[in-house]
């Protein structure tokens, strides 16, 4: 978030109209190419957040590119801080020659200086004038030990955003210590807002006193009042210039209602950055409702840009009616521009003079469908296809005015019962709310064995007979028809060692064993016998499992029959590797193996183990034993988002864990206790996913319940960046439900997270 300094006309080009959006950056596809051309033709990597100084040029924190990129106002891209490694090296240099690590906001000063927050290097750096790179703020280790000192001697945990003021005093939003510090001109920090805890208490009393519930984004407006955005607590907080806390904007519950009310009545959905206007108008990035947020100075809300839908469409139309994806970030320039740090689309999109225009009103009613289809078929196969009908407006829609028109293409048939290619399904008797449920309008569709093969493209349509906006009612549908060939025997698979598995001495690990096909030849050699032996230093200590992951069905997954034999030192396995013959095993196919150093391994990279398939030529097997590894202590949780569920209901929340500095983590399965808030006990189901990797790695957890589900316990090895499969994050999805006799309204922030010897993280969650 930049700072009140009348920042100049960015790069927005000219000649759109008012509330136009359009792309000013980015080309939507993740990575780095280079710079010193457009902006708009070169890569971004998940860019965070956005701000512009004096003279209108654009600075955009592209995470994880570790880089800060500049776009000047005709449109020419430069990195000017970062070398596009992870890490920290030294202060002191130039700003582009040395490591930045995940920079997540950017803040300019009035003279031109630029502040970079490190989020994962827990860090905040400035870079002067001249191009050279200082810390500010934080030593580069996650945690808190006392305000009143030098900034750059303490510690952070996980900062999240600036701004700086006129007088050169930085408020960092200190996500998870949950306040808001401040650094003065002579480089002391101190806290102005949150006591430390995580949590929601109450408006109106001093702002070090209450709570904070992970502070994402800061600003300020001409008066000298700090907003704060609260990621977990879904609201916006305004800290006055007496330091007394109030919010602006959100109930506290996650979720999408209305526009055109009072801003503090209805919901966000993990807002993230904010910005203001001249006006004193504030610009709420709504990051999971996929939205950029306005609150007028009268406390009204209405949306400016986003229609609630994840994605990408196209530029030049008006904002509200285009897609955004995560949107993390905002900005204005001196003209009004609005820029969003549309974060999964890889891109920073501006909006025409959004600060002078009025927001349309909200439509009465919303629809949109959810496609459901196959992205391939084979001939003779049953497949879904249709919409799934839901409602993001402010009121409710009767479903007997709702149709749904499903136009089949020439060579596909409908289910028994129905003749011709237009299929038609009227929901009377259903009334569909906003945000909660849907209208079934998908189809089961039927290939017949005479269909050749190719593209087949049918269309589905949204009919409301009432006053709705019916954007996005229309789509096409494309299936492409295959032809199943017949089967092979394994010596047409192509197998690979996708992972090494890297473990320090006597601990576990897993790698994986890609099989697949060329041009995606189904191969379906029914059952063989295949034999894996390990690398030196290594022994097969348990039970192999398989993996579809790009399936019409989504993952498919489960054990392989095997033995152990040698010591360990061979597995067999019995199994039939199969892919590309069913909708349900599209490839590739992936082995996941455990295996465990020797306790008396020596250190070292071993290549002697193999995978003998069946006929298939003998695959090398590599394997890493390292002079040791990081344990537990090493890793950093959050609770990623905060479960709300009625007495009785069940519902999942989010547990996200990270290592220090990106390092490899290997911890060995170790015991893990979650202790439920209060109202709250636990299902018993767990999973775990990574998804800074494609495809995804997920599975289910072992879980014990105790104490009437008021503990969980997990058993497992929460590794993370040993591999290609486990890069970056870890994701725990579990499973929690409200009492019975759980009172609405409770909000408990007692509950525990506590992996192994690491410090216990404290869980929340909502009574509805």
């Amino acid at each position: 978030m930049t700072a009140e300094n009348s920042p100049g006309s960015g790069p927005q080009p000219g000649g759109l109209a008012q509330g136009a959006i359009a792309t000013v950056a980015g080309n939507g596809q993740a990575g780095y190419v280079s710079d010193g051309g457009p902006a708009t033709a070169t890569q971004l990597n998940r860019p965070a957040n956005v701000a512009l100084d004096r003279d209108g040029n654009l600075y955009i924190a592209d995470r994880f590119n570790h880089r800060v990129r500049k776009v000047t106002p005709q449109g020419v891209i430069t990195t000017v801080a970062g070398n596009g490694t992870a890490g920290y090296v030294s202060d002191g240099g130039p700003a582009t020659a040395t490591r930045l690590n995940g920079p997540l906001d950017v803040a300019v000063d009035e003279s031109g200086n630029l502040y970079i927050v490190e989020y994962d290097g827990n860090r905040v750096r400035k870079v002067d004038t001249r191009g050279v790179i200082t810390t500010v703020a934080g030593n580069g280790q996650a945690g808190y030990m006392s305000d009143g000192g030098p900034a750059t001697a303490t510690r952070l945990n996980w900062p999240s955003g600036v701004t700086v003021d006129t007088a050169g005093n930085l408020y960092i939003a200190d996500c998870f210590n949950h306040r808001v510090r401040k650094v003065d001109a002579r480089g002391i920090i101190t806290t102005v807002a949150g006591n430390g805890q995580a949590g929601y208490v109450s408006d109106g009393g001093p702002a070090t006193a209450t709570q904070l519930n992970q502070p994402t984004g800061v600003a300020l407006d001409a008066a000298g009042n700090l907003y704060v955005t609260e990621y977990a607590s879904h609201r916006v907080r305004k800290v006055d210039t007496r330091g007394i806390i109030t919010t602006v904007a959100g109930n506290g519950q996650a979720g999408y209602v209305s526009d055109g009310g009072p801003a503090t009545a209805t919901q966000l959905n993990q807002p993230y950055f904010v910005t203001l206007d001249d006006a004193g108008s504030l610009y709420v990035a709504d990051q999971s409702n996929h939205r950029i947020r306005k609150v007028t100075p009268d406390g009204i809300i209405t949306t400016v840009a986003g229609n609630g839908t994840a994605g990408y469409v196209d530029d030049g139309g008006p904002a509200v009616a285009t897609r955004l994806y995560y949107p993390s970030g905002v900005a204005l320039d001196r003209a009004g521009n609005l820029y969003i740090a549309d974060a999964y689309n890889n891109r920073v999109r501006g909006v025409t003079a959004v600060a002078t225009m009025t927001p349309p009103p909200p439509p009465t009613a919303d629809l949109y469908g959810e496609v459901v289809s196959s992205p391939s078929v084979q001939t003779g196969q049953e497949f879904d296809l249709g919409v799934r009908v839901k409602n993001r407006g402010p009121n409710p829609a009767d479903g007997q005015y709702v149709t749904v028109v499903l136009t089949l293409a020439d060579g596909l048939r409908g289910p028994v019962g129905t003749t011709g290619q237009r299929l038609t399904r009227t929901f009377a008797g259903q009334l569909l709310q906003p945000q909660q449920g849907s209208l079934d309008g998908v189809f089961r569709i039927t290939v017949p064995g005479d269909t050749p093969p190719g593209q087949y493209t049918s269309t589905v349509e949204i009919q409301y007979g009432g006053d709705l906006n019916l954007k996005d009612n229309t789509c096409t549908l494309p299936v492409i028809v295959v032809v199943p060939q017949p089967p092979t025997d394994e010596r047409a698979l192509t197998i690979t060692q996708d992972t090494v598995p890297q473990a320090a001495p006597g601990q576990r690990t897993v790698f994986n064993v890609k099989f697949d096909a060329a041009d995606s030849r189904p191969v379906n050699p029914g059952d063989i016998v295949q034999r894996y032996t390990a690398p030196s230093g290594f022994t097969f200590p348990g039970q192999p499992t398989y993996a579809y992951y790009n399936t019409a069905q989504g993952v498919i997954s489960g054990n392989l029959d095997y033995r152990v034999e040698d010591g360990g030192r061979a597995l067999i396995v019995t199994a039939n590797p199969h892919v590309n013959t069913t909708s349900s095993d599209t490839g590739p196919l992936y082995y996941t193996l455990p295996v465990q150093a020797r306790p008396d391994a020596a250190a070292g990279t071993y290549q002697n183990g193999s995978a003998s398939i069946g006929r298939h030529t003998p695959v090398q097997l590599t394997g890493t034993v390292t002079g040791s590894a990081h344990n537990e202590t090493a890793l950093r949780a959050r609770q990623e988002s905060v479960p709300q569920a009625a007495p009785g209901q069940s519902t999942t929340f989010n547990l996200e864990i990270r290592s220090l500095n990106d390092q490899p983590v290997n911890p060995g399965t170790i015991e893990q206790r979650f202790t439920a808030p209060t109202g709250f006990a636990f299902t018993g189901g767990a999973s775990y996913g990574y998804y800074h990797v494609q495809p995804a790695v997920t599975g289910n957890l072992d879980t014990r319940l105790e104490d009437s589900g008021r503990t969980l316990l997990i058993s497992s090895n929460p590794h993370v960046n040993t591999g290609s499969t486990d890069k970056t994050a870890l994701i725990y999805t579990i499973g929690i439900r409200a009492l019975a006799d759980a009172s609405p309204g409770t909000r408990s922030d007692d509950g525990s997270a506590a992996l192994g010897r690491l410090t216990p993280v404290p869980l929340s969650a909502v009574v509805i």
